[in-house]
């Protein structure tokens, strides 16, 4: 069904854009933070370019995410020469904007950053999928294009994955603990 120009405009203000967030969230746990704004913007647009084929009486936001899932895996297939940019010229590039306090309050804590990124792709989407964006196996699995039994596995192996990589890292973060010598009695002391 075709929308008319301003009606659509406004269903996709209305349906996806609330949603912007929340994929970022999602984006910038799946590739580096500079790589997930493009990575979102182009999931936007080919939701836009899209929007009168979803079928409006489903999931928005489990559609919007399996589009990011798409552009992602997409991107990653096509192997591009990027050339590296000095520290200097990063600096310059990224300026800082008011609104993304919104978006950064909401992210994860390096300590749990750190665990995911040592996840395979397939859990760490799982598990954020589940536990951090909040959708049903059923929408995890229509998101990732799979069984819901494999979800349901994945979720389960990277909980219990990222759980072993905390304590891991807590433990290699504690303080030494000074070796305890046996005092030597001198000869004298019987």
């Amino acid at each position: 069904m075709k929308l008319g120009w301003t009606r659509r405009s406004r269903q996709f203000e209305d349906q996806a854009l609330p949603h912007l967030p929340a994929l970022l969230r999602m984006a910038r746990q799946m590739v580096s933070a500079e790589a997930a704004d493009d990575l979102v913007q182009e999931s936007f647009l080919r939701a836009w370019k899209y929007f009168d084929t979803f079928e409006q009486s489903t999931n928005c936001r489990a559609w919007l995410f399996r589009i990011l899932r798409n552009v992602w895996i997409t991107r990653w297939r096509h192997i591009r020469l990027e050339l590296p940019l000095t520290e200097v010229q990063e600096e310059l590039i990224e300026p800082y904007y008011d609104w993304e306090d919104d978006f950064l309050k909401e992210e994860l804590s390096a300590e749990v950053q750190e665990a995911l990124s040592g996840l395979p792709e397939d859990y760490r989407m799982a598990v954020l999928l589940a536990d951090v964006e909040e959708f049903s196996y059923r929408d995890i699995a229509h998101i990732m294009d799979c069984p819901i039994g494999t979800v349901m596995s994945r979720i389960n192996r990277g909980r219990r994955l990222l759980g072993r990589l905390i304590r891991a890292r807590r433990v290699s973060s504690l303080p030494a603990r000074p070796a305890i010598v046996p005092r030597q009695s001198s000869g004298s002391e019987k």
